[in-house]
């Protein structure tokens, strides 16, 4: 388990890497249970060290192209000790959506660069979306865990990501505590975000008109959080997790390049303006795992998760994985059910009625905040292969999966905008090809 749910981050990626984790988060914990197979060292470079590597590729319908590589190498000493690195690097290119209200209107808009060579003019009744939207990312990580006694052991880490307009640092601590003949654990963990903001243009001033484009330099954000778990073994077959974590976040938590529309009571799009957020958010969430050997060929694995936070979202996650490993025992199938649902949060709002009335307090249309469901299904299918040098096997697997959003509640609207798709949801495809030895 991660010591914390990732905080979102304020650029368009956020939801489209969150996405994409969620299927390639596999990497470490397989090349963890691998380290123990791993052969002695000898004249290859990695012959000591398991390797977990996989390249996704992620496709929003219209919008986001995303290609995600990640590579994950693990070793475990003859002490216990473990040491753990990972990389990833995200290319992500398409069209973002703005946050803008569809109009009957044609719309122009500027990119972030405020460049007139990069306005864009979005069509009647399409979603106003930045045809220019393009990021890169790097993130390297690593973690050292430390037995200190025969039933205790300590594990750091830290984790550094960088892109063209956010740059953060993690760090994170945890302990963990065996007994009842090493059948229950009790873990306790801790960690520190750091982020630095510079926005393409600058900061804009929350809740400012988007024409007057006020903007600021460069902003900071930073959180911590605190999980304490325990893992029981409750039978030969059965494995119980579950954890509660808190993570609390300060400083500049707006989206940069999101805008709200102002609109009149006739529908009429008057004008807009940047959106306006808390400078702080306190999440708590509760997760419990089960996984279970049905017999040699079925196993399961079933998680739940509720999250809660000041901003008044509210959210429930339940996973489901099922493998079936085929008779020659060299190849398993995976298929897997996400089922997802959250409230909107006490600002989130589609747009803003009439230019008149000044707002107060915040606000923002980001479709992130609204109340929404979404399923994923995926399939995954896995090939034993012969190892490398004195290795005994590797493994090579494939995994296709298909993601659907859907808005659960919609604002009432002035009668001028009945027609216009104003919560198009989102619908996006992922493939993964990994390779595991």
């Amino acid at each position: 388990m991660q010591l914390k749910p990732k905080a979102p981050r304020p650029t368009p990626a956020n939801a489209r890497r969150r996405l994409i984790a969620a299927s390639c988060a596999l990497l470490g914990a397989a090349a963890r249970s691998q380290q123990a197979n791993v052969a002695p060292a000898d004249s290859g470079l990695l012959e000591d060290w398991s390797v977990d590597s996989a390249l996704a590729y992620y496709h929003e319908d219209g919008r986001i192209l995303a290609i995600e590589p990640v590579v994950n190498l693990a070793k475990v000493f003859a002490d216990g000790q473990s040491l753990n690195f990972n990389g990833t690097f995200d290319s992500l290119s398409g069209s973002s959506p703005n946050g803008a209200l569809t109009s009957h209107t044609a719309q122009t808009f500027a990119s972030p660069s405020g460049k007139a060579k990069h306005a864009y003019t979005t069509a009647p009744g399409q979603l106003p979306v930045d045809p220019n939207y393009q990021d890169t990312r790097i993130a390297v990580g690593g973690n050292w865990t430390l037995p200190f006694t025969r039933v205790d052991q300590l594990s750091v880490g830290a984790k550094v990501s960088d892109e063209h307009d956010f740059f953060s640092v993690t760090v994170n601590a945890s302990i963990a505590h065996d007994f009842n003949e090493k059948n229950t654990t009790l873990s306790f963990g801790i960690s520190n975000e750091f982020d630095s903001l510079s926005p393409i243009g600058g900061a804009p001033v929350p809740g400012s008109d988007y024409a007057l484009s006020q903007k600021n330099a460069g902003k900071t954000k930073d959180g911590v959080g605190a999980l304490i778990g325990v893992t029981q073994v409750m039978t030969r077959n059965w494995l119980t997790e579950f954890n509660v974590s808190v993570d609390r976040f300060k400083g500049y938590l707006n989206d940069p390049y999101k805008i709200t529309s102002i609109i009149d009571s006739a529908g009429n799009t008057t004008g807009y303006e940047f959106e306006s957020r808390p400078d702080q958010r306190t999440r708590k969430s509760a997760y419990w795992e089960n996984r279970v050997g049905w017999n040699q060929q079925l196993s399961t694995a079933l998680s739940l998760r509720y999250m809660t936070d000041d901003w008044g979202v509210r959210s429930d996650t339940a996973q489901l994985h099922l493998r079936w490993t085929l008779s020659n025992r060299d190849r398993y199938i995976e298929p897997t059910l996400r089922w997802y649902r959250q409230t909107a949060a006490d600002f989130y709002t589609p747009f803003i009625l009439s230019a008149t009335v000044p707002t107060t307090g915040f606000e923002s249309s980001d479709s992130r905040l609204g109340a929404f469901h979404a399923l994923t299904y995926g399939l995954k299918y896995a090939q034993k292969l012969p190892g490398l040098g004195s290795r005994a096997e590797s493994e090579f697997s494939v995994r296709a999966e298909y993601y659907q959003q859907t808005f659960n509640e919609r604002i009432a609207t002035p009668a001028a905008l009945q027609g216009l798709d104003l919560y198009p949801g989102l619908k996006a495809i992922l493939v993964q090809v990994g390779w595991r030895f």
